[in-house]
C-alpha cells in the first residue's frame, strides 16, 4: 500500500499536483472569503496600483456596496478603469501614484503594464529576460517609457476627502509599498485602517525588493498582526518569481 501512495504522489507530481494529507482541524480560506466574513458589505477601499481595475471588480465581486478610492499612475491603464467605471459614482479614479511626499518622480512604464514601477529592473534576472522575449524585445527594451509621474500621499488625500475610516488598504506597487505606508503614518497612528491587503515581492526582479521588516515597521507600532500569507512559490530558487499577498489586521477592530 505505501508503494502504491509513493507511486501515485510521482506521477501527480509530474503534473504540478502535491497529494498530501488533510488535517481536519484545518480549514483553508481564500482572502476572499475572509474578507467576505470580516468586512462590512459597503466597504471604503483604497486599491493603490489598481492597474487595469483586476482589483475593482474583485472587490465589487466580494461586497455588495464598495466605495473605492483607485489610484494609477499610467494612464494606460486607468483609462480602462474609466472605460468601466467612470459612471459610478462609488468609484473614485485618481491618476496618479501615492508614496511618502507629495513629488514628481520618474516612472518605468513596461511592456506588460502591471510590471510598471519606480525601480529598475535587473538586467540580468531570467525573469526580465522571460519577460522581454515574450514581447518580442530586448532586455533593454522592455521599460517602454520612463515618464514623469504627480506623486500624493495617503495622509494628504485622507485629510483632503475627509475620510474617516479605511477599511481595506490594498496595496500592489511593485516594490513601492513601504513608501505609500510612510505617507500614511497619521492616518495609521489614528487608527483610521482596518485591514492592509498588499503584495510583497522577495525575488530579484527588480534593484530593491522589500522584506516583512519593511512594512511592518510601520505595522506592528499601529496595532496591526499579519493574519494570513498568500504564497506565489516558496522559495528563491524555482520558478521566475517569488511573492505573496499578505494580509494584516488592525487589533483594535477585530478580536484576534
Amino acid at each position: 500500500m505505501k508503494k502504491l501512495k509513493k507511486i501515485a504522489r510521482a506521477f501527480f507530481h509530474q503534473f504540478g499536483i502535491d497529494i498530501k494529507r488533510i488535517n481536519p482541524e484545518i480549514k483553508n480560506l481564500s482572502f476572499d472569503e475572509i474578507l467576505k466574513l470580516k468586512v462590512s458589505k459597503d466597504p471604503v477601499i483604497l486599491d493603490v496600483g489598481a492597474n487595469k481595475g483586476q482589483t475593482i471588480k474583485r472587490f465589487m465581486d466580494i461586497f455588495s456596496n464598495p466605495t473605492i478610492h483607485a489610484f494609477e499612475p499610467v494612464e494606460e491603464a486607468i483609462s480602462k478603469i474609466k472605460d468601466n467605471y467612470s459612471d459610478n459614482k462609488n468609484i473614485l479614479i485618481n491618476n496618479y501614484a501615492l508614496g511618502d511626499k507629495v513629488d514628481f518622480k520618474n516612472f518605468n512604464i513596461s511592456q506588460r503594464i502591471e510590471n510598471s514601477t519606480f525601480h529598475q529592473f535587473k538586467s540580468n534576472s531570467k525573469w526580465l529576460q522571460t519577460r522581454s522575449k515574450q514581447y518580442n524585445v530586448s532586455v533593454d527594451n522592455y521599460v517602454k517609457k520612463v515618464q514623469k509621474i504627480k506623486i500624493e500621499t495617503i495622509d494628504n488625500y485622507v485629510a483632503k476627502n475627509k475620510i474617516e475610516e479605511i477599511d481595506i488598504l490594498k496595496m500592489d506597487t511593485e516594490g513601492y509599498e513601504d513608501k505609500v505606508l510612510s505617507g500614511a503614518i497619521n492616518t495609521l497612528k489614528q487608527n483610521k485602517i482596518k485591514i492592509v491587503l498588499t503584495e510583497l515581492a522577495f525575488d530579484d526582479v527588480r534593484d530593491k525588493y522589500l522584506s516583512f521588516s519593511d512594512i511592518e515597521k510601520y505595522l506592528l507600532p499601529n496595532n496591526f498582526r499579519l493574519v494570513g500569507i498568500d504564497l506565489a512559490n516558496n522559495n528563491l530558487f524555482s520558478g521566475l518569481v517569488f511573492f505573496a499577498e499578505v494580509m494584516y489586521f488592525n487589533k483594535n477592530f477585530y478580536d484576534i
